[in-house]
């Protein structure tokens, strides 16, 4: 019988470091932690590339803590909370973080402890040169306005390029047949983000489906656990 998919627990910015230790203990078997590096070169957990309408990028971390609403982590506190409890999905939301996060995770988690996705193929082409072994997902699903989104529709070659082992498909993308490409050519697939329980249900019993993420972990692994 093929094993069930792992659960990934996601929690958005506004969710601050509770969001964060909540995910940790959820019984989840990876916390995801979207990466970002700010104006003086520290890496913290942010989805968004603005602050209180302004460039993260382009402010000191001290700067970022005070336009934030909550608390804005160091990605190496969100791995110690992580560490120990859960492995972790470190989600690269640019370019630039690639070997600092990855050194990071390393100590953290182990080399077998964590998986790196991101959209950029020649981010986990570095990180597969200089970090061999290291799990790695090509992520998929840009905005239909988005520069490249035709890819979206088609990504095993851009995979194949970047050496990934597994691809990340926005979980629309996953229904218009790029899970079946996937499943077809041995490629497993995470599947984000995945919050309606009937949708959960679906990609839940998909053997093609290796890991779901969701900002409700609780819901998910019930769900998994009734079938």
């Amino acid at each position: 019988m093929p094993s069930k998919p792992a659960i990934s627990a996601h929690r958005r910015d506004e969710a601050g470091l509770t969001g964060l230790r909540e995910a940790a203990e959820s019984g989840a078997e990876y916390v995801e932690i979207d990466i970002r590096r700010t104006g003086d070169g520290r890496l913290v957990v942010h989805h968004d590339p603005q602050v209180g309408g302004l460039r993260l990028n382009r402010l000191p971390y001290a700067r970022v803590q005070d336009l934030a609403p909550r608390p804005v982590p160091l990605v190496s506190e969100a791995m110690e909370i992580i560490a120990g409890r859960a492995m972790g999905h470190l989600d690269l939301k640019e370019r630039g973080c690639e070997h600092e996060t990855v050194a990071l995770a390393v100590e953290a988690f182990g080399r077998d402890g964590f998986v790196v996705t991101t959209r950029e193929v020649s981010s986990l082409f570095e990180i597969k040169k200089s970090f061999p072994g290291v799990r790695t997902a090509l992520s998929v699903g840009r905005n239909l306005w988005e520069r490249g989104v035709a890819h979206d529709f088609a990504p095993l070659r851009l995979v194949h390029r970047a050496g990934a082992d597994m691809v990340a498909l926005n979980h629309r993308l996953a229904r218009v047949g790029v899970l079946r490409q996937c499943g077809r050519a041995g490629i497993p697939a995470m599947i984000w983000t995945v919050n309606a329980e009937p949708i959960m249900r679906r990609f839940l019993g998909d053997p093609r489906v290796a890991v779901l993420i969701t900002d409700h972990p609780g819901t998910a692994l019930k769900l998994r656990d009734q079938r």
